[in-house]
């Protein structure tokens, strides 16, 4: 029986993957690093799994993969690099448009300092905590300008971390499509945007392939060395699609049998 090893914190241990390790134990032999607990002693590394599935992107998580990547040849899901990229969103959205994937206009900027776009949304740089989005609303001379409370509060706040602000251009779509990569299979959904319903799943249902998308998804996996991802792409209403934000610990819980396709998938790399 193949060994699995997951790479976890007490928030996606907790309420992401029980339908996940149930399956999984059942096909599998599973240890879990989780890293609230996992006391890890260099004496004693020997990590003889399989392969590993990473569900968690904290700086401490980030440690144990690049452990891992540097003295074993047990693949890793995601890498590394994968998470590294996929949580710094200036460094993704650099490394997407370079690669041809059409991303909303953005910048860095030091605060008080406004982006040369007038409507926005600022979200937090590095995406490694696990959060609701809580949107500040405001319009200012037909202008739609946004901010998640905790880019702000990362500036601002009491816990200070940086002292520049990223600001992606608001797109306004009807739809907020929701893409699934697993692999070389890419699954399709849309929902109202969060702004207009802050429940994904009420409005959210399985569509058919958009292949401009799946090639955008293929492209963005590549270049981000992504092996699970999820991506949300807005749509403008002259059928301009842009990626909006990439996820390394997507939530597969929301597709239809998606802790099935995971599992198997991870077995399918551990056989190779």
């Amino acid at each position: 029986m193949r060994k699995v090893g997951i790479i976890i914190d007490n928030y996606h241990l907790n309420y992401k993957v029980t339908d996940f390790l149930e399956y999984l134990r059942s096909i599998a032999e599973v240890n879990l690093y989780i890293e609230e607990s996992y006391l890890l002693k260099s004496s004693e590394v020997d990590f003889d799994e399989d392969i590993f599935f990473v569900k968690a992107k904290g700086t401490l998580i980030l440690g144990i993969i690049k452990l891992i990547e540097g003295q074993t040849s047990v693949p890793v899901i995601n890498s590394y690099k994968a998470i590294c990229l996929a949580v710094n969103r200036f460094l993704n959205s650099t490394y997407l448009r370079k690669a041809g994937i059409p991303v909303p206009d953005f910048s860095l900027n030091p605060e008080g300092s406004l982006p040369p776009f007038n409507d926005f949304i600022i979200k937090n740089i590095v995406d490694q905590r696990n959060y609701k989005f809580h949107p500040i609303i405001s319009q200012q001379n037909s202008h739609f300008k946004v901010a998640d409370k905790r880019a702000l509060d990362e500036v601002d706040g009491t816990d200070i971390n940086y002292k520049y602000l990223y600001y992606q251009k608001f797109i306004k779509s009807e739809w907020e499509y929701k893409i699934y990569g697993i692999g070389e299979n890419v699954y399709f959904y849309k929902q109202l945007p969060i702004l207009l319903n802050p429940n994904k799943l009420e409005s959210r249902q399985e569509i058919k392939e958009i292949p401009e998308l799946k090639e955008y998804c293929y492209k963005a996996m590549e270049v981000m060395d992504l092996k699970v991802t999820s991506l949300d792409f807005l749509k403008l209403s002259d059928n301009q699609f842009f990626l909006t934000d990439i996820n390394c610990t997507p939530n597969f819980n929301y597709m239809k049998d998606g802790h099935k396709i995971v599992a198997d998938f991870l077995l399918e790399q551990a056989k190779k």
